[in-house]
């Protein structure tokens, strides 16, 4: 009867070690959603360096420009939150709003 309780103890452990270990599906979504944001960032960066140089276009232009890039940022980050912390419920809050922007 010992060795029962030992074994499944030990299968308890070993069951709880993976539960931790993995991440919700939405969670791990949302790690692809970050991805494409950076993504994103990169492209609207590039952008404004090109029209700083090319000081063809306007400043209203380049500054919405660099505000939608703060936004973008700030939006990011608080996703990297939520995935550190495996936040189910806001994950789906941030794919819910990602997708009605695409």
């Amino acid at each position: 009867m010992k060795i029962w309780k030992i074994i499944v103890g030990i299968l308890g452990a070993i069951g709880a070690l993976f539960a931790v270990s993995s991440k919700s599906k939405e969670v791990k979504e949302l790690k692809k959603v970050i991805k494409e944001n950076k993504k994103q960032e990169k492209k609207v960066e590039k952008q404004i360096k090109e029209l700083e140089e090319a000081k063809t276009s306007s400043k209203k232009e380049v500054g919405n420009l660099k505000r939608k890039l703060t936004i973008s940022k700030k939006k990011t980050q608080q996703m990297e939150e939520v995935y550190e912390k495996d936040e189910v419920e806001s994950a789906e809050e941030f794919l819910r709003k990602f997708a009605k922007s695409q």
